[in-house]
């Protein structure tokens, strides 16, 4: 689905209220299945849960999705072998290869071309350290089948490389293993606020976990609470768009459904637009963002890699020497992010300098006379930040506006809503 970016825009003005944050609801769904049932209350319904969902249900887990609540109930013995399809969901497929490999049967986790690329070793090998036979493609890669089944647990290591994924998918399957698990993380822990969100999760479900302060020795013990629930927060991932129109195009936006007080790491846009020069109000049941930017942009993204393609065109409209960092393992997303983020805003003006996981801004980006065609690779996070750049840009024809449904199935129609069609 082609989509005319509208712009440029001035002054924005408006209200919006995010949906539910997908990390969580992922997280709420798998543990709730970990657990032999239980609810998740405001999840977010997109392609990627929904896929999860369905993958659950294909296992034997009955999901009832109705509005506000998704109730998960025991599971139910299905014939095995079965093969599940989650698209371009890293999340899913990593969450599920864990939690499956706890469960008896022979289940076969797949995906579209880009997850197939998107790497799996970090989890495969902590799973076969644990005794579960796994076979993936390249022995890297997905497809991957797993003979699940009793896992004792006990002590492994664990390099999470690109992906918090990984961590996070053992740390919800722990509970039951017949030990727990005893997790020892080594070398550069990535995104840790997404590991904050799966300690929520099982402690609302009754696990029994433990961290260190830098969050690199975990314990959990076995056994969960059937019957629990989950409390899904609004996205910040998803509010980081709307605080970056501000941030462009000026004026003064009011995001409802976001908690400032969120485990979400993704809530740093706040503090990273402020030290730009955006102002900040704390209403009774809103955050207001005024813009626009007015000094040059300086983040490190390495906790935070969502926030990537939203900051990218905030440093590409700030003042001179706005720096990105902690890029490195953006290539592994739903798309390479970097690389189709400096393209896209190449063709609208910017120049950039990147090496070594660090952006730098060379020249911003220019005002068009005509529509200028980007893409958004099939990436749900590019195409919302297309919508941003348009603001300033003026007028751009993406190729796929479709893809927003991963994450924020009405985007476009909220989106509207503050910028005018």
């Amino acid at each position: 689905m082609a989509v005319r970016l509208p712009g440029p825009r001035h002054r924005l003005e408006g209200r919006v209220r995010l949906p539910g944050s997908k990390s969580q609801t992922n997280r709420g769904l798998i543990v709730a299945a970990a657990a032999g049932g239980g609810r998740i209350l405001q999840p977010l319904e997109c392609e990627d849960t929904v896929l999860l969902a369905t993958a659950l249900r294909r296992c034997g887990w009955p999901v009832d999705w109705k509005g506000e609540v998704a109730t998960v109930g025991t599971r139910l013995q299905v014939a095995t072998p079965v093969t599940l399809h989650l698209g371009n969901s890293g999340t899913g497929a990593r969450l599920l290869l864990a939690l499956l490999s706890t469960v008896p049967g022979r289940w076969i986790v797949d995906g579209v071309p880009r997850l197939r690329e998107r790497p799996m070793w970090p989890l495969i090998a902590a799973l076969r350290e644990l005794g579960v036979a796994v076979e993936a493609s390249g022995e890297a890669c997905l497809p991957a089948a797993i003979d699940g089944g009793s896992v004792t647990g006990g002590r492994v290591r664990l390099a999470p490389g690109p992906s918090s994924q990984f961590v996070s998918a053992l740390l919800l399957a722990a509970p039951r293993m017949e030990r727990g698990l005893e997790l020892e993380l080594v070398g550069p822990v990535p995104s840790r606020p997404y590991l904050e969100l799966t300690r929520e999760a099982l402690e609302a479900f009754g696990a029994a976990v433990e961290a260190d302060g830098e969050l690199r020795r975990w314990r959990v013990g076995p056994g969960l609470r059937a019957g629990c629930r989950l409390d899904v927060e609004g996205d910040w991932s998803a509010a980081a768009f709307f605080a970056a129109a501000a941030a462009v195009a000026g004026g003064s936006l009011e995001i409802g459904g976001v908690s400032p007080g969120s485990v979400q790491g993704d809530r740093r846009i706040l503090e990273i637009l402020e030290a730009a020069g955006c102002r900040m109000s704390l209403l009774a049941d809103a955050i207001a963002v005024s813009g626009p930017v007015s000094r040059p942009v300086e983040a490190d993204l390495a906790d935070t890699p969502d926030l990537f393609p939203a900051l990218a065109v905030v440093a590409a409209v700030a003042p001179a020497g706005s720096c990105l960092r902690g890029l490195q393992n953006l290539r592994h997303k739903e798309s390479d992010r970097l690389g189709v983020m400096v393209d896209n805003l190449g063709r609208l003006g910017a120049v950039f300098h990147v090496e070594d996981g660090v952006l730098r801004v060379l020249r911003g980006l220019r005002q068009l006379d005509v529509p200028v065609k980007v893409t958004s690779a099939g990436d749900h996070r590019i195409a919302m930040a297309m919508a941003v750049a348009a603001l300033a840009a003026g007028g751009l024809d993406l190729d796929d506006g479709h893809c927003v449904e991963k994450s924020f199935p009405d985007f476009w129609r909220v989106w509207e809503g503050v910028t005018g069609p």
